[in-house]
């Protein structure tokens, strides 16, 4: 018989009692030298014939495996970790099904595993995470279209990462241009999980790169990113007092002796909530109890914070008119503060109170509706201008709710020009366009133009990992690019035609007199004499970026930025 054996993540006593007994038994010894621990070997016999497949080709493998088969000896393939993750195993086993040749396969114990145990991190933790994504960088190797690490980064769910750590600073890249995670995510590089010489490097995405490097880390190491390296989770419902399992009944709120634990926190929270005024209604004494819980919560997060908070209970004899309230935050959002209105009771009521007052997305408050029961969190309006998602996310934290985010771009994890433009600062021109942009995303299209200006022989890898960083540190998704554009100077521009080649898309070019008739709208182009005295325009990136898109200088999301004699702008449009 043949077995294909998970050796484990490294240490020698992490291989399976299966496996081991396997081991005592080989007659044939296949293994992978370079990186399972030579220590397992001392479990073979001393008759055992071993072969290091680091020095084999398939064909050569194969062959010592059907050999040892003939002869009628036990054979042992013995592969680093989990023979299912990356163990090119497939292929073996089809060349001896093809053979008639039967054969096990014993499973181990991943290095993923491994460095999760030595990191004393759980890969999915409540409010955090729920999926692990497993992947790789392309390298020599290619991976599919849907599989790049920007489009599974867009998820900003855990991800562990094999065969990646020679590539850290690209991968930091490809990481942060997927538009879920930032360069403050926590993330780790575990060299040698489990072995002897295990090294850990923590960091963020902003340093990870440069700590890796320092530890002198090229090889047999994984990365690992995503929140759940951080240190803040929700408890778990399987073991709360109050939830019910098959096996425990649940104890209810209204038995609890002490009060005052219904209060305390139901996770660990540091976000905060940045708003002028936050208004609390409720509309039962239950839903008054919640609400007073939710209350503990801001006033702890607003510590330091100028912001006005109040909770009215709408319930009872001679209590505030709902009206009224709701036309003061109205009036208050649509004066300019930061509002947030929360509903602690039946979505209904709070759509029927709000009706009246409706205006515009642009300038109504977030308003977020919240069950008596604390169950769900709901942002009803202003989900992404007035930060109603934000909230509601927020909220969720605070009590171990759910929150309901019913935007499509939220929905499907897209980049959303709206909650782009409210963290990075920038006001839409006009929302009807803005809205429009948004559909095309949720289309499939792409929307961004970019426009480049470089010298003459610029080097290609330098200019790509330029843009790159560029996307990265504005939190744009580079896989959204259409187009790359400049002067019709740089027709023949090597480092522009390669990155137009690297991202699969057009590079156009435009005269200087087509680039001086762009339109400038109301914020106009960032203008350097020296460039029009070059090249008969005062701004090529931006002018060639707006070309393209066919669209205004209104519509720049970055504007002129410079490094090393490069220069990137990029404009948006449906």
């Amino acid at each position: 018989m043949i077995y294909f054996v998970g050796a484990g993540s490294g240490a020698a006593d992490l291989i399976t009692l299966r496996g081991m007994r396997l081991l005592e038994q080989a007659d044939v010894l296949v293994w992978a030298g370079s990186l399972v621990n030579k220590t397992l070997l001392s479990y073979c016999k001393p008759s055992c014939q071993m072969y290091d497949s680091a020095r084999l080709t398939l064909e050569e493998t194969d062959e010592i495996l059907q050999r040892a088969e003939k002869e009628g000896k036990l054979c042992l393939r013995l592969h680093t970790g989990d023979p299912a993750i990356y163990g090119a195993i497939r292929e073996q086993m089809e060349r001896l099904d093809a053979a008639g040749i039967g054969y096990e396969v014993v499973p181990g114990v991943s290095s993923m595993f491994a460095a999760a145990a030595s990191l004393k991190k759980e890969f999915t933790v409540p409010g955090v995470s729920q999926t692990v994504i497993v992947s790789r960088m392309e390298g020599r190797t290619p991976v599919p279209e849907r599989e790049k690490i920007r489009s599974l980064a867009s998820h900003g769910a855990t991800m562990v990462l094999f065969l990646s750590s020679g590539m850290i600073p690209a991968l930091v890249d490809e990481l942060l241009a997927g538009g879920a995670y930032t360069e403050e995510t926590p993330c780790a590089v575990v060299y040698k999980a489990s072995w002897p010489e295990e090294k850990i490097v923590r960091g963020t995405l902003s340093d990870i790169a440069q700590k890796a490097s320092e530890a002198g880390i090229r090889k047999t190491a994984l990365v690992l990113v995503g929140d759940f390296l951080g240190d803040y989770y929700q408890l778990s419902r399987l073991y709360d007092k109050h939830f019910s399992t098959e096996y425990r009944q649940g104890e209810a709120e209204k038995d609890v002796d002490d009060r005052q634990n219904l209060l305390e926190p139901a996770c660990i929270c540091e976000k905060k909530l940045d708003f002028d005024r936050i208004t609390l209604v409720c509309f039962s004494e239950k839903g008054a109890e919640l609400a007073e819980k939710l209350r503990r919560h801001i006033e702890a997060a607003l510590t330091g914070q100028a912001a006005s908070l109040k909770l009215f209970h709408c319930f009872g004899e001679n209590h505030p008119p709902l009206r009224g309230i709701c036309s003061d935050s109205f009036a208050q959002a649509q004066g300019g503060e930061r509002v947030l209105f929360v509903f602690v009771g039946a979505a209904g009521i709070a759509v029927r109170s709000l009706a009246p007052f409706v205006q515009s997305k642009e300038t109504d408050p977030a308003v977020v509706s919240l069950d008596e029961g604390g169950r769900f969190a709901i942002p009803l309006l202003s989900g992404h201008l007035g930060g109603a998602n934000d909230a509601a996310q927020v909220i969720a934290d605070f009590l171990g709710a759910i929150p309901v985010v019913t935007t499509a771009t939220d929905v499907r994890g897209l980049w959303a020009i709206d909650t782009w433009a409210k963290a990075h600062g920038w006001q839409i021109p006009d929302l009807l366009q803005a809205k429009k942009i948004s559909a095309a995303v949720l289309a499939g299209k792409k929307i961004f133009s970019v426009g480049i200006g470089c010298r003459r022989g610029s080097d290609s890898r330098r200019l790509s990992e330029f843009v790159r960083s560029v996307f990265a540190e504005k939190g744009l998704d580079i896989s959204l690019v259409k187009t790359i554009a400049s002067i019709d100077l740089k027709k023949d521009e090597g480092a522009l035609l390669n990155f137009a080649a690297e991202l699969a898309v057009p590079f156009v070019t435009f005269s200087a007199e087509e680039l001086n008739a762009a339109d400038a709208g109301l914020r106009g182009f960032t203008s350097s004499d020296f460039v029009k005295e070059k090249t008969g325009t005062d701004a090529v990136c931006e002018r060639s970026s707006v070309c393209a898109a066919h669209t205004s200088a209104d519509w720049l999301l970055v504007r002129k930025t410079s490094r090393d004699g490069m220069t990137v702008a990029l404009s948006v449009s449906a």
